[in-house]
């Protein structure tokens, strides 16, 4: 058997502790976990939000053609909920991409609630131009 803590050789095969050190035998130490540190970088901050951006624009175009189908015929109107839903869900993670991206350029959270809420479309798309730009 060898030591756990200093490394010396002990013939007994079932002793309990170190001849050497005194240290207990019985336990093995656990590794170290070794933590690694995710780094982010903001070009791949914003190539994400960029998407998101794209997939807002495109779920508003959608709600507008399946609210004109809505009001065409009658027999729509999940269709048009089910759109309107997809909006609303990827404005909310477009936002939360802006806000990460706003944190990292030390501006403000209260500015930027103010803009995205008191004004909602307007104020995203000049969030995402401001934060985006390189």
């Amino acid at each position: 058997m060898i030591c756990y803590e200093c490394g010396h050789v002990i013939n007994k095969d079932f002793a309990k502790f170190c001849d050497h050190c005194g240290s207990s035998l019985e336990n093995k130490p656990k590794k170290a976990s070794v933590r690694k540190e995710v780094v982010v970088k903001i070009e791949d901050e914003i190539d994400r939000a960029t998407n998101l951006f794209l997939l807002w624009n495109a779920s508003i175009a959608a709600t507008f053609v399946f609210y004109i189908i809505h009001i065409v015929r009658d027999g729509y109107i999940y269709l048009f909920l089910l759109v309107l839903f997809m909006l609303v869900t990827s404005w909310m993670l477009l936002l939360t991409k802006l806000h990460d991206l706003s944190i990292r350029h030390h501006q403000p959270t209260k500015q930027f609630m103010l803009m995205n809420v008191g004004l909602p479309i307007i104020g995203t798309f000049y969030s995402f131009i401001k934060l985006t730009q390189k």
